[in-house]
């Protein structure tokens, strides 16, 4: 019965071990992917489209753009309309606010976040809300592919 009593106990606190670790690898990929939203914030609105492109994965795809992008595409593509989109953004004096993770799901070297993101324009405030998959790829996570007004599946 001893025999019996310790070893649920062991397994218990190994169970208890693995749910702390994966709660705790959670917890620090959160903080990494929140740094990577203010990097894309403070470059969206500085309009430093070099450092935009730099958090999007080689193959990252957009749908639904608040830029009147409607249909998925390949981010590479979409970049060279940046500075066209940017015109909107000064013409309306548009700049993203705060932002809060509304759903967060790691899964290896990807994670899903959706975000309610806050802005302010000429027409005042809004929220949006994208959704954002990030790739690490050597150490960094990048947008893998960055959805808005879908939610995640």
């Amino acid at each position: 019965m001893k025999k019996i009593l310790f070893s649920m106990l062991m397994l218990l606190m190994v169970v208890f071990a693995a749910v702390s670790v994966s709660a705790s690898n959670n917890e620090e990929v959160r903080d990494q992917i929140k740094d990577v939203l203010f990097e894309y914030k403070d470059a969206y609105n500085l309009r430093d489209f070099n450092a935009v492109r730099a958090l999007y994965a080689k193959n990252a795809v957009i749908m639904s753009f608040p830029c009147n992008s409607k249909n998925e595409q390949m981010f590479s593509g979409f970049s060279d309309n940046l500075p066209r989109c940017s015109s909107y953004w000064l013409e309306s004096t548009f700049k993203l606010r705060l932002f809060k993770i509304t759903e967060f799901k790691v899964d290896g070297n990807k994670c899903i976040a959706r975000v309610k993101w806050d802005y302010r324009s000429n027409d005042g405030r809004g929220k949006f809300t994208p959704t954002f998959e990030f790739l690490q790829k050597d150490g960094k996570w990048l947008i893998e592919k960055e959805t808005y007004g879908r939610k995640s599946e």
